[in-house]
Order: C-alpha cells, then sequence, then structure tokens
C-alpha cells in the first residue's frame, strides 16, 4: 500500500504542475480582453434623489402663522423640545406653526420658528420620528414675514 501512496502522490503532484504550466503559457499567449477597474466603475450608476425642497411655497408657509399647528407625531411637547434640542433650539423655542408634509416622498412634519434675522421664520421640514439623537431633517428655508 506505502507504495501506491507515494505514486498517486507524484502523479498528483504532476498533475497539479502540468495545470499550473498549461494555464500560465494560455494566459501568457492569448491574453483576455478585460476591463479595468476603472472602466468598470464608470458601467455604475448610482441613482440619487433630487435636492430635499419643501412642498410648501412661501404664501403656504405664512398661513400656517394663522392656523393652530398641526403637530402629527410631534404633539407631545416632551418629543418637540427633543426634537428642537437636536436642531439646535433651545427647549424656549415657540414654534409658530406645524403642518405634516410629505418631501420628496418621505413623510415629514414642518416646523415654523423665529428666524435668526427680524422679521423672519425658519421653516424645517423633519422626518415624524424626529428626536434630540436624530432630527431627520428634510429640508430647510427661511421666509420673510409680510
Amino acid at each position: 500500500m506505502p507504495r501506491f501512496n507515494r505514486i498517486a502522490a507524484a502523479a498528483g503532484t504532476a498533475a497539479a504542475l502540468l495545470a499550473i504550466g498549461l494555464g500560465t503559457t494560455g494566459l501568457i499567449r492569448f491574453p483576455a480582453d478585460t476591463p479595468s477597474g476603472p472602466r468598470s466603475f464608470d458601467a455604475i450608476t448610482v441613482a440619487s434623489e433630487p435636492d430635499p425642497v419643501l412642498p410648501l411655497t412661501e404664501a403656504e408657509l405664512l398661513e400656517l402663522l394663522d392656523r393652530s399647528p398641526e403637530y402629527g407625531a410631534l404633539a407631545d411637547p416632551g418629543r418637540r423640545t427633543g426634537c428642537l434640542a437636536g436642531l439646535g433650539y433651545p427647549a424656549s423655542t415657540r414654534v409658530l406653526g406645524a403642518r405634516e408634509v410629505a418631501v420628496n416622498g418621505h413623510p415629514g412634519i414642518v416646523l415654523l420658528l423665529p428666524g435668526a434675522a427680524t422679521g423672519t421664520i425658519v421653516a424645517l421640514a423633519v422626518a415624524p420620528n424626529c428626536s434630540s439623537a436624530d432630527t431627520g431633517l428634510l429640508a430647510d428655508t427661511t421666509v420673510r414675514r409680510p
């Protein structure tokens, strides 16, 4: 039996060396036309969403000042305060208006806040799960008060 093992090992080694030699010779003589890395990256397309835009006009945003806020998922004052904190606003910030909207197909809530400059209002569209850890800011804009 030991002799049979040696013969089998020698035959296996010879077959492996022959396969390596033939493969190497084939690749050297007949290289395949393979695309390089950068060329294959050119074929990759990435679908990107359009820039987020508030779906309300300036006039529609200003109309929210005359209505009761519709906070939707942010109706809980504690949750709303956490959302404002995540956006960088103090807990004492007064929300001037609110309404549920969709921004690029994503549900959101527009919050109207006093702007930094006199006579301005900041409109922030946030995700319904807005919190101090993750605001889910979808879009923002600043409008002038008439």
